[in-house]
């Protein structure tokens, strides 16, 4: 398929969402992933077809039951369609993107485009050195009272909290491309990537992205080699004393006066209010954009929830929270096994990096809003996938057994007897 270009761009997503947005891009840069989505439709249309199917995991028969439960939730808000359009957009578009991409991409499209967003992971955390070593001024509410922090870099996507999840997310999955490849150049290459990642993730000042990320690496260090984790425990103890920026930062979060504050006006007092909200229609929630996230936000001046999974349960309630943990857990499971299952050791620890990346951005999300954020949803949905396609092996092998099958079959000795014939 000589037309996987668009395809591609999903890798460079925060960058590539960048410059879209920008002038005189501003109206593509609006609406160019669903443009995508459309396009993968038209092709899936056209393969099946032509009579291809691609192998269909758990992950993707949830996803169609997600998708369909929140075109439920927009039909039942006939009052606000335009919103619950709108949150249907940020909440399910890009795991609808991941369900049609097994019918565009193959296996040796996997490692390319896992370099590619690793790539991008890495040229925005030169981004992020470049604005530590500047100090890039950052609004006061970033820091707590009484704290004295230099800056908090954030990159392209304004947000040092997002930011710090994107490279929680990056240097697992870093880590095992370059003990994937075999070239020496290429697995130096992705090792300083890494590098470059941790410390921009470390100049985010992030809490729950370190913490994220800490569980995510001790994963990795077990599925890959159990003695690491000794290691990384033995290192996350000496950057808790001996690196200024992490003490500080859990010292604040220790004190009587940071959860005094978090009670009162921060994350658990805005879990209470989304408990709150549910109550008051269990089994749907407020309904879609109408609450605690980027589109009720922009609608209704309401606040951000700092939790996805509280705002899921204050936006749709019970039935939606549900389904969406479910969602989650059969496509860990999923990678999870198609990472059992390999042999192959460079491989293997390649899908360690995959798997550990996309359960940072599951941990992180308990205490950040990061779904809501269009580039980390779309690089969560995209990176697991990836790893499915793997597996599968891609249209391509199955469409040349097909070929094979439906291949007229020929008797050895009514082929010898025609050979003699005149």
């Amino acid at each position: 398929m000589k037309w996987k270009w668009p395809v591609y761009l999903l890798a460079t997503y925060p960058i590539t969402d960048y410059i879209l947005h920008l002038h005189p891009w501003g109206i593509i840069g609006q609406s160019w992933a669903k443009l995508v989505l459309f396009y993968l439709i038209f092709l899936t249309v056209k393969l099946r077809m032509a009579g291809a199917r691609a192998e269909r995991f758990p992950t993707h028969r949830m996803i169609g039951f997600v998708a369909v439960l929140g075109v439920l939730y927009v039909v039942m808000d006939t009052q606000y369609i335009g919103v619950a359009l709108a949150g249907y957009e940020i909440d399910y578009m890009y795991m609808l993107i991941a369900l049609l991409l097994p019918y565009v991409l193959t296996r040796e499209d996997v490692v390319p485009m896992l370099k590619l967003i690793v790539f991008t992971g890495f040229l925005l955390s030169l981004h992020g050195v470049y604005e530590y070593i500047i100090a890039a001024p950052i609004p006061s509410f970033w820091v707590n009272l009484g704290e004295h922090v230099r800056t908090r870099v954030y990159s392209l996507f304004w947000s040092s909290n997002a930011f710090g999840s994107y490279m929680a997310f990056m240097v697992p999955l870093a880590i095992g491309v370059a003990l994937h490849e075999r070239d020496r150049g290429q697995r130096i290459f992705y090792s300083v990537a890494a590098v470059f990642c941790a410390a921009t993730l470390i100049f985010t000042d992030t809490r729950g992205a370190w913490l994220a990320f800490f569980g995510a690496i001790v994963i990795f260090t077990w599925m890959v080699d159990r003695r690491l984790t000794f290691a990384v425990l033995a290192l996350a103890l000496l950057s808790f004393f001996f690196v200024h920026s992490i003490r500080a930062r859990f010292q604040v979060f220790l004190s009587p006066v940071y959860w005094n504050k978090t009670f009162a006006t921060g994350r658990v007092s805005e879990w209470e209010h989304a408990y709150d909200r549910m109550r008051s229609n269990p089994l749907f929630g407020k309904g879609l954009g109408r609450y605690g996230g980027a589109v009720a936000a922009r609608y209704f001046n309401v606040q951000y929830v700092d939790g996805f999974y509280a705002f899921m349960l204050g936006e749709t309630g019970l039935l939606g929270l549900l389904a969406f943990l479910s969602l989650i857990t059969v496509y860990l499971r999923d990678v999870l096994r198609v990472w059992r299952k390999e042999t192959d050791r460079h491989v293997k620890w390649l899908l360690a990096g995959v798997f550990c990346a996309i359960m940072a951005f599951t941990l992180h999300a308990f205490v950040e809003n990061i779904y809501q954020v269009p580039a980390i949803n779309m690089t969560y949905w995209l990176t697991g996938s990836l790893a499915l396609i793997y597996s599968a092996g891609g249209l391509k092998e199955r469409a040349r057994a097909v070929r094979r099958a439906a291949a007229p079959t020929v008797n050895p000795a009514d082929g010898a007897q025609g050979a003699a014939s005149p």
